[in-house]
C-alpha cells in the first residue's frame, strides 16, 4: 500500500487520523482534504490504494463521493472505509457502494491499525478471488465468485443466492452471466447456474441437484444433463 487519501472537513481529526497512519507506516503517501470535489480531482490524478472517505464532508457527502469513485473504472475493488459518527447508512453503503468497513468516531489508533491489516491480508487474497459485477439502476454491484451458491433467473429478475444473502437484480440473460464466470461454475437448467464446489448430492432419478447451503433442490433439463451426469 503505496498512496491513500484522508477526506474529511473537521481539521483536528483528519490531522489526529494522518498522524496515526504515519505512525503505523511512515512510508505511505497521504493526500488530505475536507472537500469531496478536491478528492475526486486526487482519485483521477494519482494512484490511490485506500480511501477514507468521512460521511459529511464540506461540499457533499462521503457516500455520494463514493459512488463517483466506483464508476471509474481503476477504483472498482478499491477499499473504501467510512468514518462517521452514525450507524443509520451502514448497510446502505455497503450495498450500493461497496464499501470495505466503517470506523466510528472518536476512534484509537488500534482501530485504523486493525483496518490496516485487514485490508492488506484481504489485497494478497484478492489476488485468488474473483468477483462477478451486477448493475442495477446507478449502483455496480461485486460479488466474490466463491460465495455464489446459484444463480436463478426468473420472472425477468436474476436471483443471486450466497451464502450470507439472496441478493435480487434486474433481468440479464443466463448465456451472458455464465460468460462472467469461473470454470467452478456449470449451467444445469435454462434458469439456472450452479457452483460445482457446493455439489452435495446428484439425484439422477428426479433430475435434480441438492447444493450446500441451500434449502432449494435445483432442477437439472434434459439439454445438460448429460454435461452434468458426465462431470458427476
Amino acid at each position: 500500500m503505496k498512496k491513500i487519501i484522508i477526506v474529511e472537513d473537521e481539521l483536528n481529526i483528519r490531522s489526529g487520523l494522518v498522524k496515526i497512519v504515519r505512525e503505523i507506516d511512515e512510508d505511505i503517501t497521504i493526500f488530505e482534504t475536507g472537500y469531496a470535489e478536491e478528492a475526486l480531482e486526487i482519485a483521477k490524478r494519482e494512484d490511490l490504494d485506500l480511501f477514507f472517505l468521512d460521511v459529511q464532508l464540506e461540499d457533499y457527502s462521503g457516500y455520494e463521493l463514493a459512488k463517483e469513485i466506483r464508476e471509474l473504472s481503476e477504483y472498482k475493488l478499491t477499499p473504501i472505509v467510512f468514518i462517521s459518527a452514525f450507524h443509520s447508512i451502514e448497510m446502505e453503503a455497503y450495498r450500493n457502494v461497496h464499501c470495505y468497513s466503517f470506523i466510528y468516531k472518536p476512534f484509537a489508533k488500534d482501530d485504523i491499525r486493525k483496518v490496516f491489516q485487514e485490508i492488506k491480508t484481504g489485497l494478497i487474497s484478492s489476488k485468488d478471488n474473483k468477483m462477478i459485477k451486477f448493475k442495477e439502476k446507478e449502483f455496480t454491484y461485486l460479488i466474490n465468485q466463491k460465495d455464489i451458491i446459484y444463480i436463478e433467473a426468473k420472472n425477468r429478475k436474476v436471483f443471486v443466492k450466497t451464502q450470507n444473502e439472496m441478493a435480487v437484480f434486474s433481468y440479464i440473460p443466463i448465456a451472458g452471466i455464465i460468460q462472467q464466470l469461473s470454470k467452478d461454475f456449470v449451467q444445469c437448467h435454462k434458469s439456472y447456474i450452479i457452483n460445482k464446489s457446493y455439489i452435495k448430492r446428484i439425484d439422477k432419478l428426479n433430475s435434480g441437484v441438492d447444493l450446500n447451503n441451500s434449502d432449494q433442490m435445483i432442477p437439472v433439463g434434459r439439454k445438460y444433463k448429460d454435461e452434468l451426469w458426465r462431470i458427476y
